[in-house]
C-alpha cells in the first residue's frame, strides 16, 4: 500500500459525490459533498496492499475522517482466491482521506459544454457471433444467464484542463442521470503511471453497511438492492402505468431478477448472522428518466 500527501494544489476540488438515501431513495436528504485537498492517498496494488488499504480506510473512517475512492473489480481476488479476473490495468484501489468535507461548487453558467467522441469496440458482426455463442450454450445447459456487455472508448475534447473538462462532463451526466448515486473522482498517486478519473452517475445501489453500534434504526444492516429488469417510459401517464406493469408481471424480467437476488442472498449469507438475510422487497419498480426499472432489496 503506498501512502502519499500534498498532491494537489490547495482549494482544488479532487471529488464529488451525491448520493441518494438508500433507505429513502426517493423522499429522504442526498449525500451532496465536494472534497479538496486530502489528508493523504492510500494505493493499493497488490491484494495484500489492498485489504492493508481497507483495514486503514475503516480505521480513518471510524475516526471521524471522510474516506472517498474506488475498488477495481480485479480485486475480488483479494477476498475469495477461487476468483479470477484479468490483469489490473492500474491500482487495485484508491482512496483519498479527507478531515471533512466542503458545499457543492457551484456551477460556472459560462463553462464550455463537456463533448465527448464515443467509438464502439465491438462490431455489429462480431456481435452476431457472440450472441450465437451465447445461446449455444444456453441450449448446451453450459450457462443460464450471460451479462454480455462490450466497452466503449471516447476522447475528450479539452477545452481548458482535463480536470475542468471531466467535470463538465460529470455534470451532464447528471444532468442526464439526476438521480442515485453519482461520484467524480480525481485522485490518483505518485506512484502511478498515470492519474485517473472515474465518473458515475449510477442508479443502482451496489450496497449500504451500517455498524453494529451505529445510530438510527439500521444498525448492524447490510443492504443491497439489485436492478434486472427494464421497459421503456410510456409516452403519457397511461402508457406509463402500463409499461411498469407489464414489467413487474413479465415471467421473464422476474426470473431475471430472482436469479440476482438468490445470488446477492447466497453472497450476503458469507458474512450475516446465519438465518438473517431477508428480502423485504421484491419486483419493485424504479422510474428513472427513460426507462422503468425492476429491483429487489436484499438485507
Amino acid at each position: 500500500m503506498a501512502v502519499s500527501g500534498g498532491l494537489f494544489s490547495a482549494g482544488k476540488i479532487t471529488a464529488l459525490i451525491d448520493f441518494a438515501d438508500p433507505q429513502q431513495p426517493d423522499t429522504g436528504p442526498r449525500l451532496r459533498h465536494a472534497f479538496g485537498q486530502p489528508l493523504q492517498t492510500l494505493t493499493a496494488h497488490t491484494p495484500s496492499q489492498l485489504l492493508l488499504l481497507l483495514d486503514a480506510v475503516q480505521q480513518a473512517a471510524l475516526g471521524g475522517l471522510w474516506c472517498v475512492g474506488s475498488v477495481r473489480y480485479e480485486a475480488a481476488a483479494a477476498f475469495d482466491t477461487a476468483l479470477s479476473v484479468h490483469a489490473p490495468d492500474g491500482p487495485l484501489a484508491c482512496f483519498a482521506v479527507y478531515d471533512q468535507p466542503l458545499p457543492w461548487p457551484v456551477e460556472d453558467p459560462d463553462a464550455a459544454a463537456a463533448h465527448a467522441i464515443w467509438q464502439p469496440s465491438l462490431p455489429r458482426p462480431a456481435f452476431d457471433v457472440a450472441l450465437a455463442t451465447i445461446q449455444s450454450a444456453i441450449q448446451r445447459g453450459d450457462v443460464y444467464q450471460v451479462n454480455f456487455t462490450a466497452p466503449m472508448t471516447g476522447m475528450l475534447a479539452v477545452n481548458t484542463d482535463e480536470a475542468t473538462d471531466t467535470r463538465a462532463l460529470f455534470s451532464a451526466l447528471q444532468r442526464a442521470q439526476p438521480d442515485g448515486y453519482a461520484a467524480w473522482l480525481n485522485l490518483g498517486s505518485s506512484d502511478d503511471s498515470g492519474r485517473e478519473q472515474v465518473l458515475s452517475v449510477s442508479p443502482e445501489l451496489f450496497f449500504d453497511w451500517h455498524l453494529a453500534n451505529a445510530p438510527g434504526g439500521h444498525a448492524g444492516q447490510l443492504l443491497a438492492r439489485p436492478m434486472k429488469g427494464t421497459a421503456p417510459r410510456g409516452e403519457n401517464a397511461q402508457d406509463d402505468a402500463h409499461q411498469a406493469q407489464t414489467l413487474r408481471m413479465s415471467p421473464k424480467e422476474r426470473a431475471e431478477n430472482v436469479m440476482v437476488v438468490d445470488l446477492l442472498r447466497n453472497d450476503m449469507s458469507r458474512v450475516a448472522q446465519p438465518f438473517s438475510v431477508r428480502v423485504p422487497r421484491l419486483f419493485h419498480t424504479q422510474a428513472l428518466p427513460s426507462v422503468w426499472q425492476m429491483t429487489s432489496d436484499v438485507t
